[in-house]
């Protein structure tokens, strides 16, 4: 499994992160958690998946999953970051960040 892109978005008083992974032979599942916003509900907290063929129809079915568990339409779902996009290179770091080579002890005889 490979992880294709990570998910955010809201729906009622729930906010809503997930992930979408690649399951090969061209599936796709994503896995989503809906938040209470709410600081002190008794609003459940929930775990989802749905399944597809393409990332676009996971979405598709990701949206009617979480319709059907909250009960209300889904107001935004989007893909926050492919895992396919190019992670920012180590000289754009900042120098605390930066790749340092570990240094072992001298040698001793």
């Amino acid at each position: 499994m490979a992880k294709k892109a990570l998910l955010q978005g809201s729906v009622g008083d729930y906010w809503i992160r997930g992930t979408i992974w690649e399951l090969g032979s061209f599936a796709y599942r994503a896995y989503v958690h809906l938040i209470p916003t709410v600081a002190r509900s008794t609003l459940h907290r929930w775990v989802l998946s749905a399944d597809g063929m393409s990332v676009k129809e996971v979405l598709g079915a990701t949206k009617a999953r979480v319709r059907s568990t909250v009960g209300t339409s889904v107001n935004t779902l989007e893909i926050v970051r492919s895992a396919l996009s190019p992670q920012p290179s180590s000289e754009h770091l900042t120098p605390l960040r930066r790749r340092v080579p570990r240094r072992y002890p001298p040698p001793t005889d």
